[in-house]
């Protein structure tokens, strides 16, 4: 009785101290993403189904209802769309009627979504517009859908729907922070791509529950450092031991994302860890024997016979202190050689000389995290890492969901020094009679008064690629038809946010922020100022820059977006000639490049230099993608230029991994081993997660 008394009030006193320090081991727990309000964000994002390859046609089903030029597309109904690559056009296919489609449309939601048959699951959703553009010989079908909407079809394949709900929630923000991100830096046509050179994307599945309420709990919250948004890497397991971006891909990265220990993946049973065992008595029993033998021969002479194993040992990091990406390995033993017992230290290469002879490969970029335990006299040898390890730790997160932590302490820990913003995601609401999408915000403006002549000319110049020309100065007006891009047009009446104008016979309204204007043609007692021309027959020009190229940015400054690059020579349409910049437009793109490096068609053009490397149009990623080399062949050529006539710099091997910093059609731009140049995309599996 007495022995149970005393054993209670043991218990009750552990209990009381326990609870007394609560909350300072609560203070030494990771430290949460504080939170701050944000303002409005665009709420749409654009994405390449880039995973239906380059189809010549696509089967639809609707499961909600659609509409395109005025025709209504009900529920249950089917499409085709159809892609002739060698003109460039797009043809409609509903109940039989064959619609020309020119070389773009776009199939407009306004209620449900739509399955595509040829998508990597057929039955999944995409609850959005669907937008088709034929450039050159490549179809463009990029899908226009809500952020948060997208959100619910990246989580069940990102980290699926029985993780924790606390780590669903880092992973809901860490996706939402990756795709605002993309979509800040994106070029014309799209933001980003629906397989893991960006994120993993195939539309909505049923279900997934958790994972819908994760992307609800924390909807409109992204993360920033420094007030930019976070570089939100995120790897399957980092092996106990976060990585740098520099380290992980030889190429700069952020301060914030450091290399520092991490006891949740290591603690986590799930994560992916390969282990052999080497007997300290009888070493000879296991993987280890022929190795240590070979070696032992190697170092101290033929016929030398390991008998006993004393210490195992790690050690030689590949990268400067706290890193424990060892490459070499010490085995302290005790061997035979002509009778004679004797010690010695055998020293192996872990990654040529042990991982691949154990089995022990996880990854091939050869950067798993070694270590030894020690139990009696058996050596357990462990090697963790399944990814990168730059981030986020999807086990890692999974396991500090399960010790009760919270989903800003996860971001806080993997992201350190970030700050949470809360904001609000704009989703324009299309009206249920709305015949065409709009770009317009709903401004609506009373007509003026019919003029007899034009007062000005114009030409259309939005980022959407066409210009909606409705029935009344009202952004819920009856769309009449669209105007293509850089269409030019006669404008009748001009006001600060509407305009009336003709085209092709058709009278309607525009919005002026899409419009830019020659001078006014109004007939006046003097001559008018020459209008400068149209990008349809306006001053053309040639690049001439010792680069090889010439940017093409977003705004006229040297820190703007660039949004592609020109090669040497290529001609463009000069919209504006400034003395220090020019507004022109380059294969569809609209933008800025400086005036010195261009070369007028008054000039003489240059003619003696040698042509230059061509590089297509590319979109520059927020973030270095992992590239698998994955070829017929036993190597894929990294090549100068975007081109198989252009020279080889350099050979990449079957399995290995290269560094992708920008996509365009064919080509990719890649570095390997420190040399930068092209590779066709068809020959690289991208591996941004794993």
């Amino acid at each position: 009785m007495y022995k149970r008394g005393l054993t209670f009030l043991i218990v009750i006193g552990m209990l009381i101290l326990h609870l007394a320090f609560l909350p300072a081991l609560a203070e030494t727990g990771p430290k949460s993403a504080p939170l701050n309000q944000g303002g409005i964000q665009d709420g749409i994002v654009r994405v390449r189904l880039l995973s239906l390859g380059n189809p010549s046609s696509l089967k639809l089903t609707f499961s909600g209802s659609y509409s395109v030029n005025g025709q209504t597309l009900s529920n249950g109904s089917t499409a085709t769309v159809s892609f002739n690559k060698s003109t460039g056009q797009l043809t409609l296919i509903v109940g039989g009627a064959v619609s020309n489609m020119g070389a773009s449309f776009r199939l407009t939601r306004l209620a449900g979504g739509v399955k595509i048959a040829q998508s990597r699951v057929p039955d999944n959703v995409y609850p959005g517009d669907l937008q088709f553009t034929a450039k050159g010989s490549a179809l463009y079908v990029v899908a226009r859908v809500y952020i948060e909407d997208y959100l619910y079809g990246v989580l069940p394949y990102e980290m699926g729907n029985s993780s924790g709900l606390e780590a669903l929630k880092a992973q809901a923000v860490a996706a939402r922070t990756y795709t605002l991100n993309a979509m800040k830096q994106a070029v014309a046509l799209y933001d980003l791509v629906d397989t893991t050179a960006d994120q993993m994307y195939n539309g909505t599945p049923s279900g997934n529950e958790n994972c819908r309420r994760a992307v609800d709990e924390t909807c409109g919250i992204a993360v920033k450092n420094g007030g930019e948004y976070t570089a939100t890497y995120y790897t399957a397991s980092n092996g106990g031991q976060t990585e740098t971006v520099k380290n992980a891909w030889n190429v700069a990265g952020p301060d914030y994302l450091i290399i520092q220990d991490d006891p949740y993946d290591l603690s986590n049973p799930d994560a992916k860890v390969v282990s052999v065992r080497v007997s300290g008595s009888n070493p000879q029993s296991g993987k280890m024997g022929s190795l240590l033998n070979q070696k032992a021969a190697a170092a101290f002479g033929s016929g030398a016979a390991v008998t006993a194993v004393h210490a195992v040992t790690p050690h030689s990091p590949r990268y400067a202190y706290p890193s424990r990406l060892y490459g070499k390995m010490d085995f302290d033993v005790s061997y035979v050689l002509n009778g004679q017992e004797a010690t010695g230290i055998l020293t192996f290469d872990i990654f040529s000389e042990l991982e691949g002879a154990l089995g022990m490969s996880i990854n091939s970029t050869k950067n798993e995290l070694w270590s030894v335990t020690q139990s009696g006299d058996t050596f357990v040898i462990s090697a963790r890492r399944y990814g990168h390890g730059v981030g986020m730790s999807q086990r890692g997160a999974m396991q500090m969901a399960r010790m009760g932590y919270t989903y800003d302490q996860i971001l806080g820990f993997y992201y350190p020094g970030c700050v949470r913003v809360l904001y609000t995601m704009d989703m324009p609401v299309l009206p249920t009679d709305a015949p065409l999408p709009t770009q317009e915000p709903f401004a609506p403006e009373t007509a003026a008064p019919v003029s007899p002549i034009p007062v000005a000319t114009a030409w259309v110049s939005t980022a959407e690629g066409s210009l909606n020309l409705r029935a009344s100065p009202d952004s819920h007006a009856k769309v009449l038809r669209t105007i293509p891009q850089y269409a030019q047009i006669s404008v009748y009446d001009r006001g600060d946010t509407w305009c009336r104008t003709v085209y092709e016979g058709t009278e309607g309204y525009v919005m002026t922020r899409y419009l830019s204007f020659a001078e006014i043609t109004m007939p006046t007692a003097a001559p008018a100022t020459p209008a400068p021309a149209a990008p349809t027959a306006g001053l053309s020009a040639a690049v001439a820059t010792d680069k090889g190229s010439l940017n093409l940015r977003r705004e006229p400054k040297s820190s703007a977006k660039v949004l592609c690059t020109i090669p040497q020579y290529d001609q463009v349409i000069v919209l504006d000639n400034g003395e220090t910049w020019c507004q022109v437009v380059y294969e569809g793109i609209q933008g800025y490049v400086m005036t010195k490096f261009l070369a007028f068609a008054s000039v003489e053009q240059p003619t003696a230099a040698p042509p230059a490397v061509f590089v297509e149009p590319m979109r520059e990623l927020s973030m270095p993608v992992l590239g698998l080399v994955n070829t017929p062949l036993s190597t894929l050529n990294l090549r100068e230029g975007c081109s198989t006539d252009t020279r080889i710099l350099l050979e990449i091997p079957k399995g290995q991994y290269a560094t992708i910093t920008a996509v365009g059609d064919t080509w990719c731009a890649v570095t390997y081993q420190d040399v930068s140049g092209y590779c066709m995309i068809q020959y690289l599996e991208f591996a941004l997660y794993e």
